[in-house]
Order: structure tokens, then C-alpha cells, then sequence
């Protein structure tokens, strides 16, 4: 994507597998940008990451109108936190949105959206999420996902969007962001990402 843009949002459609329990030992999910496409989040050491990162010591297994579904917290309300990564070294920062996250079980047609919107300064870069606040049977279709992407303030059933969150960035030192990293710490259960884009906002 280049590193010649003030804002962008990286969004996705997602659910995952079911388990058949809750989620322990701090399941790892981390969405968001990096320096490269080598030496990633997941990698022993990274070379530049920043996104958002779950920071729960759980995820509670939990079902709504009969739909199994995955609360990305611990009944804290802790979904996903503005985080960054450079070496082996993870700074988790502020939290994006209180309340409830929720991840719907791949064979379900009920994706869910997760957007994250990234605008640079200096030093901080300020960033907001939007994502599935009330888990539905409502799936999110490619078309609304897709018409809702470049809007400055989306609007899909059962998703809310976060105030500006910021955190410090030294692309100069550390490496410019130019690439999308997605990273999961679980082989099972699976997350399923079915579509992701990047938008330049400005």
C-alpha cells in the first residue's frame, strides 16, 4: 500500500471455528499495519508492527439467537487494545472500544466487520476502530462491506466506532509501514478472514 497516505482503514469480514469451549491461556489476535512483509507480529522478533491487539486472558464461548460466537474479552470488557511491536517487545497500549467484541462461528453465515482507521502524526498516530459490538444471525455482506469501506463513519447493524485512540510511532527509526499484518496464535480454533482491504481516507 505504500507509505504515501495521512489515513487509511484496514477492514476485514471475519468469524471463526467453533471449539465447543471458551478460549484460555490469552488467545493472541492482533490486526493492523507493519514495516515489510518479513519479521511480522507473530515473528520472534518484528520489525515494526502497530494495530490492535486483544488483551484478554480469555475468550467466553457464548451463543445469541442460537449462533455460537467467540466474545474477544473475559467478561472485563477488554476486547482489543492500540498496541505496537518493535524487536520482541510489545507495548500494549489504550483500549479502542469497551464492551463486546464478537467473532461468529465460520459455518454461519453471520460475518462480522472489523475496521480500523490509522492517521498519522508526530509523534502519535491516532487511531479508532469500528467492529461488532452486538453479536447477531445478521450476516455482513460482501456489498455492504464493501459500500460501507470508504465511509468516514460506517454504519452496519449490531457494530459501533471508537473515539480517536493515540499512541507514539517512530516510522524513521524503527521502519516505514507499507504492508497489512494479520496474526492469529491458535492453529485451532481457526479465524476465517474473508475479505480485507485497505482504503486511503486522505
Amino acid at each position: 500500500m505504500g507509505t504515501s497516505w495521512t489515513t487509511i482503514r484496514v477492514g476485514c469480514r471475519m468469524s471463526m471455528e467453533d471449539s465447543g469451549a471458551s478460549l484460555t491461556s490469552t488467545p493472541r489476535f492482533a490486526f493492523g499495519i507493519c514495516s515489510g512483509t518479513s519479521n511480522l507480529f507473530m515473528d520472534a522478533t518484528t520489525t515494526h508492527w502497530m494495530g490492535a491487539v486483544s488483551g484478554a486472558t480469555g475468550w467466553v464461548r457464548a451463543t445469541a439467537s442460537s449462533v455460537v460466537y467467540y466474545n474477544l474479552n473475559d467478561g472485563i470488557s477488554n476486547p482489543l487494545y492500540l498496541s505496537k511491536r518493535i524487536g520482541g517487545t510489545l507495548t500494549v497500549g489504550t483500549l479502542l472500544l469497551g464492551g463486546s467484541c464478537g467473532v461468529p462461528d465460520c459455518t454461519v453465515a453471520a460475518r462480522q466487520c472489523l475496521f480500523l482507521d490509522i492517521t498519522k502524526g508526530s509523534p502519535n498516530f491516532t487511531c479508532k476502530i469500528f467492529q461488532n459490538s452486538t453479536p447477531s444471525v445478521v450476516d455482513v455482506t460482501l456489498a455492504t462491506y464493501l459500500s460501507q469501506l470508504p465511509l468516514t463513519t460506517p454504519t452496519i447493524t449490531g457494530h459501533s466506532q471508537g473515539s480517536g485512540i493515540t499512541i507514539a510511532i517512530d516510522e524513521a527509526t524503527n521502519g516505514y509501514f507499507n504492508a497489512v499484518n494479520v496474526a492469529w496464535d491458535r492453529t485451532s480454533p481457526a479465524i476465517e478472514i474473508s475479505d480485507i482491504a485497505v482504503v486511503k481516507l486522505a
